[in-house]
């Protein structure tokens, strides 16, 4: 039951990207990655040093949609965290003379602060009041109930740095399972996800990390079937008149017999 949480990160990545491979709608522009491991490294990646995005998920929770009925599917909550921050390198001074480059986050200053929390301005301007269309489809899928923001820590010394950790707490449709009989063609594609990844994976520009994501996924997925009951048809009359309790007539064809 993972899909969802799958599903907030491709869309939040989308919009937070834009449609412009070179430009984006904050001052991070395209640096926003998709559950990064790797540490900042400006002296290997230059593009390190500006500010940069990382999307996760953390924290996945769900009750049951009501009290007679027991899960799945759930309404499940899940944290959506983004890391975000500008690493600064530092020329350092080597006993053989010269220097070297060492990688760091900055100390916060007056203007890094500012420009961190100019960029949390504009991930949330974008995801809760952009007009584009993967903004549009983020607000129809997910709903944000709280929110955190904290300065991230260096080290265990306490050490402030120029980067912010944000949690937003969103609910999200539980993946939507579908069974579908044998005797069908079976779903292709992006058909074959469940409801929200479907929507989500089918809104994504070809060619980006994230649709190639979804495109895996969607390889790897095998559509769940099953053989359709034999010997019952459950068949309306096409043109039946109502009954009198406004109902219409159905017929239950059962081993060859039909009883109304």
């Amino acid at each position: 039951m993972t899909l969802a949480r799958t599903a907030l990160r491709l869309a939040t990545i989308a919009a937070l990207q834009g449609a412009d491979t070179n430009s984006g709608p904050t001052i991070a522009r395209n640096r926003v990655y998709d559950s990064r491991i790797e540490d900042f490294s400006p002296e290997t990646f230059p593009a390190d040093a500006l500010p940069t995005i990382i999307v996760l998920t953390d924290e996945d929770d769900g009750d049951a949609l009501s009290h007679q009925n027991g899960g799945p599917p759930f309404r499940r909550r899940i944290k959506l965290v983004l890391e975000f921050a500008m690493v600064q390198g530092y020329d350092v001074p080597v006993e053989e003379g010269g220097t070297v480059f060492a990688p760091g986050y900055p100390a916060t200053d007056a203007e890094h602060e500012a420009s961190l929390d100019f960029l949390e301005f504009q991930i949330a301007q974008k995801l809760a009041s952009g007009l584009d269309a993967a903004s549009v489809l983020w607000r129809n899928i997910i709903r944000v109930w709280k929110r955190d923001c904290h300065r991230q820590v260096m080290d265990q010394s306490g050490v402030k740095i120029a980067a912010r950790v944000l949690t937003w707490d969103c609910e999200i449709s539980d993946d939507q399972l579908e069974i579908y009989p044998s005797d069908k063609p079976p779903p292709i594609g992006f058909d074959v996800f469940p409801e929200p990844m479907r929507s989500v994976a089918k809104s994504l520009a070809p060619g980006s990390s994230a649709h190639a994501v979804a495109v895996a996924l969607a390889t790897a997925l095998v559509p769940v079937t099953v053989d359709p009951l034999k010997g019952i048809d459950y068949t309306s009359v096409s043109g039946s008149p109502q009954t009198s309790d406004n109902s219409f007539q159905v017929n239950l064809q059962l081993n060859g017999t039909s009883s109304p």
